[in-house]
């Protein structure tokens, strides 16, 4: 028996929903030899491993995009940091590089020009085809601090640009932040991306019907984007002026109709057997 779980990950910006039908496993009896065996567990072990890593870096992916949603919709700034070929330093490391870039945004906070800024941010990391490695950087820094926070990089070139934000840079910028995420070359069990303390995390819901993606598109709702996985689920971007108030009005409301529903089923078998 199959039930429908429907997962919406929510933002002022952007909500994203998850579609999949869960089910019971089935039981695989084992047989054949024990070297057939033994060799079928080998495989299985590559395949786990293979499958896990898939896993982890989708996680990584929706969580980067998740974060972008919930703290980059309007009036955000973006810096591209680079490193000069002739560092003292290992400049294709990404522990090294991303040990730099600590040190240099808690320069930012130390700054007393920039004690007033909100100085959350979420990052990127890319390897350049000569293997040297960049961040791209999501913050609120404005434009007038541009010079203030170039000369703190001491590492390379630091390019700086202003965006007053609209409903579509969001999934726009996720997008493209998150095109390099799958890099063999970012190591495997710790995060893909770049993010500070304080920032804001989607909140995510659980239902057992369609009816809450009807809900949010009928609340200026659009489609951004959607796919069939062949690993047995649908997603669904939307924009939505739903609110998490609102939402969190609808699944109350769905579970009162269940209880509901319930009750007058209980009293409809009591008036029977009276």
């Amino acid at each position: 028996m199959s039930t429908l779980e429907v997962t919406v990950t929510h933002t002022e910006s952007v909500s994203t929903v998850i579609e999949r039908y869960l089910s019971q496993p089935t039981y695989n009896r084992k047989g054949g030899r024990k070297r057939k065996g033994q060799e079928l567990h080998v495989l299985n072990q590559c395949e786990q491993a293979e499958e896990s890593k898939r896993c982890s870096i989708q996680n990584s992916k929706r969580t980067f995009k998740g974060i972008i949603y919930a703290n980059f919709a309007h009036s955000f700034s973006m810096l591209t940091l680079t490193f000069r070929p002739c560092c003292d330093f290992d400049t294709k490391d990404f522990i090294i590089c991303r040990d730099k870039f600590n040190l240099f945004w808690k320069s930012l906070k130390r700054c007393k020009q920039l004690k007033s800024v909100d100085l959350r941010y979420v990052g990127a990391i890319e390897f350049q085809k000569n293997g040297r490695i960049h961040f791209h950087i999501l913050c609120r820094i404005p434009k007038q601090f541009k010079k203030l926070v170039s000369s703190k990089w001491k590492h390379g070139g630091l390019h700086f640009k202003c965006s007053i934000g609209d409903a579509l840079d969001a999934p726009n910028i996720a997008n493209y932040l998150n095109k390099d995420i799958h890099d063999d070359r970012l190591p495997l069990g710790k995060k893909r991306f770049l993010g500070g303390r304080g920032l804001d995390r989607p909140v995510v819901m659980k239902f057992t019907s369609r009816k809450i993606i009807d809900f949010l598109l009928q609340r200026n709702g659009a489609v951004l984007h959607q796919f069939e996985s062949k690993h047995g689920f649908t997603y669904t971007a939307l924009l939505s002026d739903a609110t998490i108030d609102e939402l969190e009005a609808f699944a109350e409301a769905e579970n009162e109709d269940l209880i509901l529903d319930m009750l007058e089923k209980l009293e409809s078998i009591s008036q029977n057997y009276n």
